[in-house]
């Protein structure tokens, strides 16, 4: 159970990954993924994530609320909060389209693959802004992009366990563990 496990353990385990895995043994161990999901407890979130950030200083961060705050932005406050209420039911309409051209989704994976044209280590951030979006972990592991990074996703995840043994996002909804290694 990923959550049992202290910090430092949790970093030592993504160390010994990322230093003694290649990419197929990657991809055999996450069912075909090429992501490292690292669970943590919500709570702990700003040690997490400092923690990372001074172990992997040289890493391409991806801030999931920052760019989230960037596509409302970018699609105007009032124009964005307007379509957000008529999609309110329907959210991945708005957030993630079949095209994922000038979309949320289209966003992050723009980002991603920019991060791996300059050959770093991809780390997303703050993915709890992901909830209510539509987009779901597993679209993020299973893009096209994903699948053939140079190296893994790293997918900060604020989660546990519950009693039934499965992940919960936020503590609350249900989550893919399937196309990555969880630590």
């Amino acid at each position: 159970m990923p959550l049992s496990k202290n910090i430092n353990e949790k970093f030592n385990d993504l160390k010994f990954i990322l230093a003694n895995q290649d990419k197929q043994s990657i991809k055999m161990s996450a069912h075909g993924g090429y992501s490292i999901l690292f669970v943590y407890p919500p709570k702990e979130e700003k040690e997490y994530l400092q923690t990372i950030k001074r172990q992997y200083s040289d890493a391409y961060f991806i801030n999931i609320a920052e760019l989230l705050v960037k596509f409302i932005d970018d699609n105007g406050p009032e124009e964005f909060f307007s379509i957000y209420k008529e999609y309110a039911s329907e959210p991945e309409k708005l957030f993630k389209s079949e095209y994922a051209e000038g979309d949320f989704f289209g966003m992050i994976l723009k980002e991603i693959k920019r991060a791996d044209e300059q050959s770093k280590l991809t780390i997303l951030i703050r993915t709890g802004a992901l909830y209510g979006t539509g987009i779901e972990n597993l679209n993020i592991m299973d893009s096209v992009i994903v699948q053939h990074l140079h190296l893994p996703l790293i997918i900060m995840y604020p989660a546990t366990i519950g009693a039934d043994g499965k992940l919960k996002f936020l503590n609350h909804k249900l989550a893919s563990d399937y196309r990555a290694i969880v630590i």
